[in-house]
């Protein structure tokens, strides 16, 4: 006699990351849910990134669930290398180049960060996350978040958690769209609607949810914020260079990334302006782009850092 199997499929599980991202709209998302009624395909894994949607289903493989992860691990370590150079050009009126350059222990740091994220950018290519060379200090990916080993890799499972359900809604408004026959006349203009719907479903019903739950409001904001911002360095990162300018499939990086991270309402000093910031300075000095702008906040140099990448 066949035995039933107690796995959740992989729609609910699915389902249940949306849910534990965004708690106070879990109701919503199970209704959306039940609505549409797609599938989510599990697709195995192949060289390059798989993750899109048509009208039925939600596609991604494994293989794209690890390279969140590894990508993610590493941009968090952005902080310890470039947060010091922030801290000096703040201090001192340097530009930021200037900054970089007199902080003395910045070399090994960005070394070893740049090693990183190659690694995860050897991923793309990669068949299978087992081809490539695995950093040694960044965990393997698991659901125990528990049984990390430390708290800076229990906030990066966090983010890694916002930032992949940042883009499953990101793909699930593309299946509203498809299935209403409701898509915007361009598929450029298309993503950027779906990277706004997305941010706002994870961002709009805070107050009530901080208020319930007898959260800080600025903290639990900026937590979501800097996963989404975190969703946008990844984004960036699987978007082929000879599409950063746009073309008839994809809008601009440079007006994603603003989408995605830009006009919050956050306190000056909050760490959603440092940690972004930090992950803007990475992927600006991996282009080797120029940083010769003084700013006086980290919020100033989050908008000029965004204005410098279009």
């Amino acid at each position: 006699m066949a035995t039933m199997s107690t796995e959740p499929s992989d729609r609910t599980m699915v389902l249940h990351l949306l849910r534990g991202a965004v708690p106070e709209r879990a109701d919503e998302i199970s209704a959306l849910w039940r609505q549409y009624g797609h599938a989510v395909e599990i697709a195995p894994n192949t060289k390059g990134i798989t993750m899109n949607a048509d009208a039925t289903r939600i596609k991604f493989d494994t293989k794209t669930i690890d390279f969140f992860w590894l990508l993610g691990f590493s941009a968090w370590r952005a902080i310890e290398v470039y947060s010091p150079a922030l801290v000096i050009t703040s201090l001192t009126g340097m530009s930021l180049d200037q900054a970089l350059d007199s902080d003395a222990e910045r070399g090994q740091f960005e070394f070893d960060y740049k090693q990183r994220t190659a690694s995860a950018q050897s991923l793309i290519a990669a068949e299978r996350a087992a081809d490539i060379s695995w950093p040694a200090d960044v965990p393997q990916p698991t659901a125990d978040r528990d049984g990390l080993g430390d708290s800076q890799q229990k906030v990066a499972f966090d983010l890694v958690g916002l930032a992949l359900a940042f883009a499953l809604l990101h793909e699930f408004r593309h299946v509203m769209y498809c299935a209403d026959n409701s898509a915007p006349s361009t598929l450029p203009e298309e993503e950027i609607a779906c990277d706004v719907w997305a941010r706002d479903f994870m961002m709009s019903g805070l107050a009530a949810y901080a208020k319930e739950y007898g959260h800080n409001y600025d903290q639990v904001q900026q937590k979501r914020a800097m996963g989404i911002a975190f969703a946008a360095v990844i984004i960036h990162t699987l978007t082929p260079t000879h599409a950063h300018w746009g073309n008839r499939q994809y809008p601009p990086i440079a007006e994603r990334l603003t989408a995605m991270i830009s006009g919050y309402s956050l306190p000056a000093d909050s760490s959603f302006w440092l940690v972004t910031a930090c992950l803007l300075i990475a992927l600006m000095r991996k282009e080797n782009s120029p940083l010769d702008f003084v700013a006086n906040s980290n919020q100033e140099m989050v908008e000029m850092l965004l204005d410098r990448l279009r």
